[in-house]
């Protein structure tokens, strides 16, 4: 049923209800409508409604007022406390409801003590249909036998003749409520839910679907073991019985399912099967995890809540918690970032399979449900999404984010472990008692990688970093907690970060951390701390990965032997400010850590070639141009000198001084470099290992560069990749360079339509005012010009700027954009006819190009705004002034572009 039409079958219902029930058949038969079809599903609804009670109207009270009278029957409570059922005495009602009530007994016949709940079905409901249904509990709940199953101990009459179970007494509480009281972690939660599908499977394999899974069926003991109760409405399925079909609520004997965890099959008439467990299950998983229900914050109407069941897709579970706020991630251990972060990826793939409409879609059994889970936990490749290089290698490159440090270490120890035992060894420090402990930590490090590339490998089997790391996790996890294992941990965490494979790296970064609370060493406790606060910052958890930097650096002593950790935790503090969009902090942090490193004993040419690489890059986000360069050029020298030119580390320095040549106007020689970083990274033939940050970035220079059939494919590849591993940063920035590609081939539509994907997850990742939002402005603005509506092309440019100059004057980045931005302005202007206007722009785009530019440079940002001045002065008739300005812009061009580009030819012209 599409929107349409289930609105007007909604309609007509609501007008149906707010008429008497004897008058309703009278309405739906004088209705015009052309389609009977719609009636007859109208009448269907009715019918369901009124075999429920009149659910969708009954108030409350009334509601209430009928459960009491069922109660006040023969058995009521006042009555029975005290009786003796079969060998039990009757101690208090614990749970009473339509159907029947539950009794809390104790056995008093002196053989042995033990408390059960004795459920009882009301006298006055005992038809033939409740009496099967109650008998029907029995003879399910005698077939199953497991631990999480709260199990039958007896059955039988009472001396009046009343049918009774006593099953076993289950002390605790509802699995949501336990979660939340204890807040246990997203990891916990998933282990108590594994716990729960072992259950359900049981019954599967006993041919049994429960068929009403929610919170309070599932209860976790005080011990902290789970329970599956009540199989009230559970249904064989392979019996004598039929299989059953189920409405909207299903009817047997007066009780209901419960429609927030009803399957979609069980509100449409479908088939039900052990898929619909699996659905509930999902929706029981998403609320543990995410504090929600997959419809979103109620309160929900009955109405609605079937229609959101039946029609609408699912949010994913890291969305919806954003309507949990603060106090349901603290509930999780966590901030919301992190929590949006713990879902985002694997866990978003595995719900959204529990909770497909479609029942073939879904897990095909509570146990493949639950090995998906596990893997999840073991950090494998999950099944619930399709396997690919890209996934199971991850990404290497991401850009504004040059995380070096460690990342090359497993490539080097593949050789030997080398760079461990160098590494390692700037740890023997003058003191003697302090050496000795270093040294027997360079020996076990080392030890620990020659068995691990030795012993632990098997003989001739080649294998991948990830598989060297993974093997590594698992031999780290068996070892004596102690120093060696948290700095082992640190090791291969970091290592994770530096692969930006930040789900594998925070469990055993925050593990790292945690075991370091408890050592002496400073330097352990220091760098544990940093390392976290770099992944956390990663991962968009800024406000702790700062506190964790800071921490970090005041554990450290001013003596000289720890001048290594300093400079580390001062090299992550810098990351950390970059992604908090600080730029003068980082280069702070940086320079800082370069003097400390030079001072220092430990000093060498690798530990030279990450300093410069992330001194580069906070450089180029501070404006520093000059000085990024710089960096970029000293790094290169040094990486080819140390032979390690073909390394991933080199594909970090390629593709961040290519940025840096892009951002000063030097797109062809920027080009040439991205091509060199996929060069690096194919493996083959084929871009499988290619970073989509490096496909993207490259889709970009070729856009800046008028070749837009070729940029467009990078970019559609780009986005691809990146929308298969899930990296929210490059996808948003693919998303932002398609929008630009479409635009300069005049689709609009497509452009607008990159746009109104890619705002929603820029407001979701990045703070208000960030910098970046300036390009989501701009490109509005320019699209506003090509439809003609110049007054709105002007507002959104000048909230572009605005956004920049907020930034800057904040102490963030992205001054770096404002030349371009006027630029834009000055073309606006232009077409609003304010020649004077124009002029002015392309002025304030010079004065900030102008100290950039080097004596014997070239840039097509300087060409690009002398153009943008001589179409302002041309316009103005200033025929000389425009040519002098056009020349000097076709001098920076031919070079920077080359001299078939537009802008080139554009100002070739106004130079005649």
């Amino acid at each position: 049923m599409d929107t349409d039409r289930w609105k007007l079958v909604e309609d007509l219902l609501q007008s149906a209800l707010e008429l008497p029930p004897e008058r309703r058949e009278e309405f739906l038969r004088q209705t015009r409508i052309g389609d009977p079809s719609l009636i007859d599903e109208v009448r269907s609804l009715l019918t369901s409604h009124r075999k429920a009670g009149g659910f969708l109207e009954t108030p409350a009270a009334e509601a209430a007022a009928r459960a009491m009278a069922a109660e006040a029957a023969p058995s009521h409570a006042a009555s029975r406390a005290g009786q003796l059922v079969s060998h039990y005495r009757l101690l208090k009602m614990i749970g009473s409801g339509g159907m029947g009530s539950v009794w809390l007994a104790e056995r008093c016949d002196g053989r042995f003590e033990r408390k059960v709940a004795i459920k009882f079905i009301h006298l006055t409901v005992l038809d033939v249909a409740g009496a099967e249904r109650f008998k029907r509990e029995g003879a399910i709940l005698g077939k199953l036998s497991h631990p999480q199953i709260a199990e039958l101990v007896d059955a039988g009459l009472t001396a009046s003749g009343e049918p009774f179970l006593a099953l076993e007494y289950v002390e605790g509480q509802p699995i949501d409520t336990y979660c939340n009281e204890k807040k246990l972690s997203v990891e916990a939660r998933i282990r108590l839910f594994i716990d729960v599908l072992s259950a359900v499977a049981h019954a599967h394999t006993n041919l049994i679907v429960h068929r009403d899974i929610k919170p309070t069926n599932v209860f976790v003991r005080n011990d902290g073991e789970v329970k599956l109760l009540d199989f009230g409405i559970a249904k064989a399925l392979a019996s004598d019985e039929e299989i059953g079909a189920a409405t909207w609520v299903t009817i047997e004997g007066g009780v209901a399912l419960t429609p927030m965890f009803a399957a979609p099959e069980q509100l449409s008439q479908g088939t039900i099967t052990t898929a619909t467990d699996i659905y509930s299950l999902g929706v029981l998983l998403f609320l543990l995890l995410t504090g929600q229900h997959p419809s979103g914050p109620g309160p929900h109407s009955p109405m609605h809540l079937m229609k959101t069941i039946v029609d609408q897709e699912s949010p994913r579970a890291s969305s919806a918690v954003a309507f949990g706020g603060a106090d349901a991630a603290a509930s999780r251990a966590a901030t919301p970032e992190k929590l949006r972060g713990q879902l985002r990826g694997d866990l978003d793939r595995i719900v959204a399979k529990a909770i497909r409409k479609a029942p073939g879609e879904r897990y095909p059994s509570a146990l493949a449900f639950a090995d998906d889970l596990r893997r999840y936990l073991e950090h494998e490749p999950i099944l619930a999404r399709p396997d690919s290089v890209g996934y199971r290698m991850a990404k290497f490159v991401r850009r504004h984010r040059v995380a070096v440090s460690l990342a090359a270490l497993a490539f080097f120890a593949l050789t030997g472990g080398a760079a461990w035992i160098v590494i390692q060894n700037r740890r023997v420090r003058a003191e003697r008692d302090f050496a000795y402990r270093q040294l027997a930590r360079v020996i076990q490090h080392d030890d620990f990688l020659d068995f691990l590339l030795s012993d632990a490998a098997p003989t001739g089997k080649p294998f991948t970093v990830n598989e060297l790391l993974a093997r590594a996790t698992r031999i780290v996890e068996k070892q004596k907690a102690g120093p060696i294992q948290v700095e082992l941990l640190d090791w291969i965490g970091s290592d994770y970060v530096s692969l930006d494979q930040d789900k594998l790296a925070a469990p055993l970064l925050e593990r790292a951390y945690q075991l370091s609370r408890k050592s002496a060493d400073p330097d352990i406790r220091a760098t544990a701390s940093c390392t976290l606060g770099w992944q956390l910052a990663q991962d968009v958890d800024l406000t702790r990965g700062e506190a964790l930097i800071q921490e970090g650096l005041r554990e450290l002593p001013d003596d000289q032997q720890y001048a290594f950790d300093r400079v580390t935790c001062l090299d992550y503090g810098g990351e950390v400010s970059l992604q908090k969009g600080d730029a003068r902090e980082a280069v702070r942090r940086m320079e800082r850590a370069r003097g400390i490193l030079r001072a220092s004993p430990f000093d060498s040419d690798p530990l030279e070639v990450g300093d410069s690489i992330d001194l580069a890059n906070a450089y180029g986000e501070a404006g520093r141009d000059r000085e990024a360069l710089a960096e970029y050029s000293r790094a290169v020298a040094l990486i080819s000198s140390l032979g390690r030119d073909e390394t991933q580390t080199a594909v970090v320095l390629y593709n961040g001084w290519a940025l840096e040549l892009d951002q000063v106007g030097r797109p062809l020689e920027a080009e040439k470099v991205f091509q060199r970083a996929i060069d690096i990274s194919r493996g083959n033939a084929t871009e499988d290992a290619v970073s989509p940050t490096v496909l993207g970035n490259y889709a970009s220079v070729l856009t800046e560069l008028n070749r837009l059939s070729q940029a467009e494919d990078y970019a559609e590849r780009a986005y691809t990749k990146a929308t298969g591993t899930e990296d929210q940063l490059a996808i948003s920035e693919t998303l932002l360079t398609r929008a630009r590609i479409y635009r300069e081939q005049h689709d609009l539509v497509g452009a607008e339509a990159m746009l109104a994907q890619v705002e929603p997850k820029m407001r979701l990742d990045l703070p208000a005012g960030h910098y970046a939002f300036s390009a989501l402005f701009a490109e509005r603005a320019l699209i506003a010009k090509e439809k003609h509506d110049l007054p709105e092309a002007l507002r959104l440019i000048d909230q572009a700027i605005a956004t920049v100059q907020a930034a800057v004057k904040a102490g963030g980045q992205g001054g770096f954009s404002l030349p371009g931005l006027y630029m834009n302005k000055s073309e606006i202007d232009l077409a609003l006819g304010h020649a004077d206007q124009a002029e002015s722009d392309a002025n304030l785009a010079l004065a900030a190009l102008q100290p950039e530019q080097h004596s014997g440079e070239v840039s097509s940002r300087i060409g690009q705004a002398w153009l943008a001045q001589a179409r302002a002065l041309a316009a103005e008739g200033k025929a000389a002034p425009a040519r002098a300005a056009a020349s000097r812009a076709l001098a920076q061009l031919e070079s920077s572009i080359g001299p078939d580009h537009p802008d080139t030819q554009s100002a070739r012209k106004l130079t005649q």
